[in-house]
């Protein structure tokens, strides 16, 4: 199953209730804009797969001392700042993939799913703007200047009102998205164009080549991958994920200005 389509923002929500979990738990789809890139990984901090197993993470509303706090919540959108372990709130982020927070919203069925960047204030506050009605799961991924790990936390956001849950869809390799065929191989990603041939006009995706978000069913467990050099058209993840389970697997990349999204359901015995 490929995506796309704008991203929206519905009008107006209903009021809804804001929950913090610490027991559970990085997309634009096509016809967004590619942001600028810039080919180098200064900065890089995310988990990469090379040489070795990538174990996903339920986050939490807590992170290595850094706490997720709740400013204010208004109908279909919550304000948010990150407090560090002094107490404070902190303002000063390191901009990492051209951003200095990205922020993954999706359905806790992993049927909907977006990658957007709010922008943080001087005060280090900043507002997310719920998709649709219903529930959401939001993870953040940010790394306040001095750490040298990425603080990911989450929270829960629900207006009560009734939204269908859809099935996951079943297992699979092969995914078409505008026009390019993405054939998955274990971790390793290879696309084609409608002819077969190996597509080598793909575009990086915020500073990579390609970003793969892997959200484990039920725990809702977040790991965000870069793959290591290779060939044209081709993604190759190393080992990926081997921690059992049931994934939802996004994976983002460029071309012809746009950033496509080819999702996967892949089941690891």
């Amino acid at each position: 199953m490929a995506r796309s389509t704008r991203s929206h923002v519905a009008g107006r929500l209903g009021a809804f209730a804001l929950v913090l979990l610490g027991t559970f738990g990085t997309a634009y789809a096509v016809g967004e804009k590619l942001p600028g890139h810039s080919h180098g990984a200064a900065g890089h901090t995310h988990t990469h797969p090379s040489g070795g197993m990538s174990t996903p993470v339920p986050a939490g509303f807590e992170s290595n001392g850094f706490q997720l706090v709740t400013d204010h919540v208004k109908p279909g959108i919550a304000s948010f700042h990150l407090r560090g372990p002094d107490g404070k709130t902190v303002t000063k982020f390191d901009k990492v993939h051209e951003a200095f927070l990205h922020v993954i919203i999706l359905r806790p069925d992993l049927s909907d799913y977006h990658h957007v960047h709010p922008e943080v204030r001087a005060d280090g506050t900043w507002d997310v703007t719920l998709p649709g009605t219903g529930q959401w799961h939001v993870v953040f991924d940010s790394t306040p200047t001095g750490q040298s790990n990425p603080i990911v936390v989450s929270a829960n956001m629900d207006d009560e009102q009734p939204v269908d849950k859809v099935p996951l869809p079943a297992p699979n390799d092969v995914v078409e998205v505008d026009g390019l065929t993405v054939t998955r191989t274990d971790f390793t990603f290879a696309v084609t164009n409608a002819d077969g041939s190996a597509a080598t006009d793909l575009e990086p995706y915020l500073g990579q080549a390609a970003h793969l978000v892997a959200i484990r069913q039920g725990d809702l467990a977040y790991t965000h991958l870069h793959p290591t050099d290779g060939m044209a058209g081709m993604f190759m993840f190393g080992k990926g994920i081997t921690a059992p389970g049931t994934y939802r697997l996004f994976l983002q990349f460029g071309h012809d200005g746009q950033v496509l999204l080819a999702e996967f359901t892949v089941v690891i015995p």
